[in-house]
C-alpha cells in the first residue's frame, strides 16, 4: 500500500454538520479541536471559535495536515477569539471567511489587531477589544483578557512581551470565557511572566487550553517563536488549579512540535491528580464538570 493514509476525523460539511446538530446540556461544553491553537466551543446558547486557523499550505506556509474545513462553510459562528496577530492565530482567510458565513458574529481581539479585524471583518460595530485585565459581556458570556507573554523579533533569542506597547497598545492576549458556566482559559500563545499565576488563580479556571510548544535558542534564531513547554504547562495548570488541563500548539508545523505525551507522563509523575484530556483531531470532546 503506498500514499498517505486516509483521514480518519471529520472534515467539511460533515464536522460543521456534527457543530450545527451536537445539542449541549446546561452546564456542559462540545469541544472541537482543528489543530494548533484552533478550537470550535459549543454551549447551549453559543458557538465560538478560538483563533481559527484556516488557511491552507502554500509556498513556505507548511501545515501538517490541511485545513479541515473552508471557513465559508462555518455560518454557525456567534463569537470568534483571536489571541494575537500571528498569521496562525488572527488569520486573515479565516477572520474573513467565517464574518461573511456568519453575518451577525462579532470579533473578540486585542487593541493592537483592531484595526487588522475591522479592515477584514468590514464593520467596526463587530470588532470588540479586549481590554486587558477587563471582563465585557459578549452575548450571554463574559469575557476576561489577561496578557500573554510572546517574543517579538530575534537576536538571537526572542524577547518575551507580555506587556502593553506604548504605541499599539496590547498585542499579545489570552481570553477566559464565561461561557455555559464553565469558565474556559484559552492561553493564546504564550510563556510564563511574572505574576502571572496570581493573576489566573483568582479567576478559578474550569478549563484551561496551554500551548505546549516550548522555546529554544535553534528555533528563535530562524523566526520560529515559541511558548511554555509541556512541562511548564503542567506546573502551571496545577498552580492555578484548573480542573482540566488541554493542551494546544504541538500538531501544525513540523519544525514547531510539542508532546501531548510528555505532558500526560509529568502530570502522573508530578501532578497525578491534574486531569488531562487530548481531544482526537476534530472529534467531538463533552466537557461535564
Amino acid at each position: 500500500m503506498s500514499g498517505q493514509a486516509p483521514v480518519s476525523w471529520k472534515t467539511g460539511i460533515e464536522l460543521v454538520d456534527e457543530i450545527r446538530a451536537t445539542q449541549v446540556q446546561q452546564g456542559t461544553l462540545a469541544f472541537w479541536h482543528l489543530g494548533q491553537a484552533s478550537w470550535i466551543v459549543k454551549s447551549p446558547t453559543e458557538t465560538v471559535a478560538f483563533d481559527p486557523f484556516l488557511q491552507p499550505s502554500s509556498g513556505q506556509l507548511q501545515r501538517t495536515f490541511e485545513p479541515p474545513l473552508h471557513p465559508s462553510m462555518l455560518d454557525c459562528i456567534d463569537v470568534v477569539f483571536c489571541s494575537h496577530d500571528h498569521l496562525d492565530h488572527l488569520d486573515p482567510f479565516a477572520v474573513e471567511g467565517i464574518a461573511k458565513a456568519s453575518p451577525g458574529s462579532v470579533f473578540v481581539v486585542p487593541e493592537s489587531a483592531v484595526a487588522q479585524a475591522v479592515g477584514l471583518v468590514g464593520n467596526h460595530t463587530r470588532v470588540i477589544t479586549g481590554q486587558v485585565d477587563s471582563t465585557v459581556k459578549v452575548g450571554s458570556m463574559s469575557v476576561h483578557t489577561v496578557p500573554a507573554a510572546h517574543g517579538t523579533g530575534r537576536d538571537p533569542v526572542a524577547e518575551c512581551v507580555w506587556e502593553a506597547d506604548p504605541i499599539v497598545g496590547w498585542r499579545f492576549v489570552g481570553f477566559v470565557v464565561d461561557i455555559g458556566g464553565t469558565r474556559v482559559y484559552h492561553a493564546g500563545d504564550t510563556s510564563i511572566y511574572p505574576g502571572m499565576v496570581e493573576r489566573l488563580q483568582k479567576l478559578e479556571i474550569d478549563v484551561a487550553l496551554l500551548p505546549i510548544n516550548g522555546r529554544d535558542w535553534f528555533r528563535e534564531r530562524h523566526g520560529i517563536i515559541g511558548n511554555m513547554d509541556e512541562r511548564e504547562a503542567a506546573y502551571l495548570a496545577n498552580a492555578i488549579g484548573a480542573k482540566v488541563l488541554i493542551p494546544m500548539h504541538y500538531d501544525m508545523f513540523a519544525g514547531n512540535p510539542g508532546s501531548p505525551g510528555r505532558l500526560a507522563d509529568l502530570c502522573a509523575k508530578e501532578f497525578p491528580a491534574q486531569t488531562i484530556v487530548i481531544p482526537g483531531r476534530c472529534r467531538r470532546w463533552v466537557y461535564h464538570p
